[in-house]
């Protein structure tokens, strides 16, 4: 009876922490939250899986990461980048996760080679930036 007592006083008073998926970003969002916006051609897309650096808690968490090479069309907000730069842009994608754990689920979309895209991104270094989470790509197709 008193370890019932003690188990429920000690839920109730630890903190929980609960995750889950990163909700779009709207527009407005997207372009106040971004270092950079530029559009483009993807030119080039390679991806591998690696062990997660999102997902930290006890198990086996995959993600499959995507390098994204795209030729800038126009640059929409920010400097540095000029037209016709071919510039890198990373994201990722959960691959595994077990046990299953919610939480964020990386980059959607994912253009492929040829798509014209606008990218909202945030610099990381020299010709080394990220799109926003969860959808900082928007492809442009016609």
């Amino acid at each position: 009876m008193n370890i019932n007592i003690a188990l429920i006083a000690l839920i109730s008073v630890c903190p929980l922490t609960v995750f889950s998926a990163v909700p779009p970003m709207s527009p407005k969002e997207l372009n106040e939250s971004s270092d950079l916006v530029v559009t483009g051609k993807v030119i080039g897309i390679s991806s591998k899986i690696s062990k997660s650096k999102v997902e930290k808690s006890l198990g086996i968490h995959r993600d499959k990461i995507f390098k994204v090479i795209i030729k800038v069309k126009t640059v929409m907000k920010g400097k540095g980048i000029k037209v016709g730069q071919e510039i890198t842009i990373g994201s990722w994608q959960p691959n595994v996760r077990v046990p299953p754990i919610p939480g964020p689920q990386g980059n959607r979309p994912i253009p492929n080679r040829g798509d014209s895209i606008t990218a909202y991104l945030h610099k990381k270094s020299d010709n080394n930036y990220s799109a926003l989470l969860p959808n900082g790509f928007k492809i442009n197709n016609k």
